[in-house]
């Protein structure tokens, strides 16, 4: 049930860039005993795990970190040198960083609508990038980041670590394989306080992976504030369905809810959980990759689409309606809805490829 061949291209093409090949490109491959210089940008929790992880792939050289908040900044510095690295630069502008030519790739943990300009702006400086999830907070800049990583031939690689677990690739095997026979309905179900962008994109990517990237034709949901007493905006209690080219699936999120995805087909369901021990071999991964120029494993534009997936949910639980997605334009065919997946930037911001 892969989306249709036709449609990738149209997507692609206004992307860009080529489809997604076993190379990005040939040439600048170093060896496999060359130091790879990476610099951390956002280092609070999700940065100073990624750096804990990236220390241990051998080949790695922790040469910078930078956040805006000084206690991070400090901790993170300091966890540098505790693994090893006595030479790591702390910065607070993450342009600093962008600017530096011995630095060969960046770690973008920084706040979700930092994702996509930061990384435009690090292929746009030569760097190759690893962003965390969700990549985008606008569908419009998921885009921008393809073209950007197509433009530059940059090696990026995204934070949806399941792909390197064997969970994932095992159940990605059977799915495809028939062993669970035609595929009628996919569940994923999320804890409460996880937003459907971040706990979201993990699950889902789960579904997408399986499915050689597809993504639902229209996605309805709802949800409200059922549990917590608090002042935060998104729901606490969230149903959002999906339909795909063949199949139903579905995110729910709720507080004591089990946390993973079930495929459930004619023969067989299996349910799979998220696992551990991703994140060190994503960065092998990716250090491979940088290396050789290859493909990584959750590839920038695999991110965009499910991140585009779990938006368009938000919108409509936000907006109150039924979404169609337009593949080939790659945006919803709901003329009142097209303006909340345009990104909106403070001057002098401007993402631009």
């Amino acid at each position: 049930m892969a989306p249709d061949s036709t449609h990738r291209r149209d997507f692609l093409k206004a992307a860009g860039g080529a489809a997604l090949t076993t190379s990005l490109f040939t040439g600048n491959i170093q060896g496999a005993n060359d130091k790879v210089n990476v610099a951390f940008i956002g280092v609070g929790r999700m940065g100073s795990g990624n750096v804990g992880y990236a220390a241990k792939v051998p080949g790695v050289e922790i040469v910078a970190v930078c956040d805006v908040y000084q206690p991070a900044l400090a901790r993170a510095e300091a966890q540098a040198k505790r693994l090893g690295f006595a030479g790591v630069k702390a910065r607070k502008d993450f342009r600093e960083i962008l600017a530096d030519p011995s630095i060969d790739a960046v770690c973008i943990s920084a706040p979700d609508h930092w994702h996509a300009y930061m990384t435009v702006e690090a292929c746009k400086a030569g760097k190759d990038v690893y962003v965390e999830t969700p990549a985008f907070v606008y569908v419009e800049e998921g885009v921008k980041m393809v073209e950007a990583a197509r433009q530059y031939k940059r090696v990026v690689q995204a934070g949806t670590v399941e792909r390197s677990g064997a969970s994932a690739q095992k159940a990605r095997e059977m799915v495809k394989s028939g062993a669970l026979g035609e595929i009628r309905f996919c569940r994923t179900s999320d804890y409460a306080g996880g937003a459907t962008t971040d706990g979201g994109v993990h699950l889902l990517d789960i579904v997408q992976f399986a499915f050689d990237e597809a993504m639902p034709v229209s996605i309805t949901a709802q949800g409200g504030k059922f549990f917590a007493d608090d002042n935060v905006e998104t729901p606490d209690t969230m149903l959002a369905t999906f339909r795909y080219p063949g199949f139903i699936a579905s995110y729910e999120r709720r507080a004591g809810n089990t946390y993973g995805t079930a495929f459930h087909g004619t023969k067989a369901t299996l349910m799979v959980n998220r696992g551990t021990g991703m994140n060190v071999p994503h960065w092998k991964n990716f250090l491979e990759c940088i290396r050789t120029r290859a493909k990584p494993v959750a590839e920038i534009e695999t991110c965009v689409r499910t991140t585009a997936t779990c938006v368009v949910a938000n919108l409509a639980l936000r907006h109150g309606m039924t979404l169609d997605w337009d593949e080939k334009a790659f945006t919803v065919k709901q003329h009142d809805a097209k303006q909340y997946l345009k990104a909106k930037y403070r001057s002098p911001w401007k993402l631009e490829v």
